[in-house]
């Protein structure tokens, strides 16, 4: 089976044995026929396939490099999971084979873009996957980023309530550089949000977010900015090239794009002290 996908403005070409669920999320995201930005190819196999290199283990996933080959093993609990085999310094077109048992937890609507590698893949294409709530306004994006539990959806409600915004995305939010330009770009999959739309907007700013007993807003450095952007961007830093390729494009993004500090309250003085900040800059 073969399922085409746009994302980030990206054409994904996705092809399985089956597919575990119809989910509802990556129907919005479904194309007749994208362009072959990145090809992922799925196949079960009884017996994963052996590699004849070295291994060595970082993280949760062990990492193998064959001349321009990198290949990344994955796991279930203890048991194996599948091995995705990419080009080194390209991970636009990629090989999973995955042992039997595993494919349906791993492809599950949930899980399935971290499993093929979604935002290593996209990230060469300037792309990005962040952690964030993103709302619309005034035809513009703002992204709302901080570690889970912090506040990102209920500064994101406060704005729709408070400052005419629309919630496109509750929990993740895409990245797209197209030239001198950035955008935010919808993508099918949110977290425990339920919030999930197919949009793409102008990105007017990415604000940081700390909890406090009042509001107080700071535009950041650049270097701030980076370390604000970096600890909140989903990316599998152990893959050989990712780390330098993935702070090269944040830079990119940071001389376009003003990224601020908000410690804020839950309640519309968040939303006022903010909007005043974005209007004064």
């Amino acid at each position: 089976m073969l399922r085409d996908y746009s994302i980030c403005g990206r054409g994904l070409k996705l092809s399985a044995p089956f597919f575990p669920a119809n989910s509802e999320n990556w129907k919005k995201f479904l194309v007749e026929s994208a362009k072959s930005d990145i090809i992922v190819e799925c196949k079960i196999a009884e017996k994963l396939p052996e590699i004849n290199g070295e291994w060595s283990k970082r993280g949760d996933c062990d990492y193998c490099t064959v001349g321009n080959v990198v290949y990344k093993r994955i796991y279930m609990g203890s048991a194996d999971g599948a091995v995705i085999k990419a080009t080194l310094n390209d991970l636009s077109q990629k090989e999973i084979t995955f042992a039997e048992g595993s494919f349906k937890t791993l492809m599950d609507e949930r899980y399935m873009w971290s499993t093929i590698g979604l935002a290593e893949s996209l990230l060469y294409l300037d792309s990005l996957l962040m952690h964030a709530s993103f709302i619309e306004v005034d035809g513009e994006a703002i992204l709302f980023t901080a570690p889970s539990g912090t506040g990102k959806s209920t500064q994101a409600e406060l704005w729709r309530r408070f400052g005419g915004a629309k919630v496109i995305n509750g929990d993740k939010a895409g990245l797209c550089c197209v030239g001198d330009k950035v955008y935010a770009c919808g993508v099918p999959f949110c977290g425990t949000s339920g919030i999930c739309e197919n949009k793409n907007l102008p990105l007017k700013a990415i604000v940081e977010l700390g909890q406090s007993t009042q509001n107080t807003v700071k535009k950041l450095t650049t270097v701030g900015g980076l370390q604000a952007v970096l600890s909140n961007t989903y990316i599998d830093m152990q893959t050989p090239g990712v780390p330098v390729k993935c702070v090269e494009l944040i830079n990119r993004i940071l001389r376009t794009v003003n990224v601020y500090h908000l410690d804020c309250t839950p309640d519309e003085r968040a939303v006022e002290a903010l909007k005043s900040a974005l209007e004064n800059e």
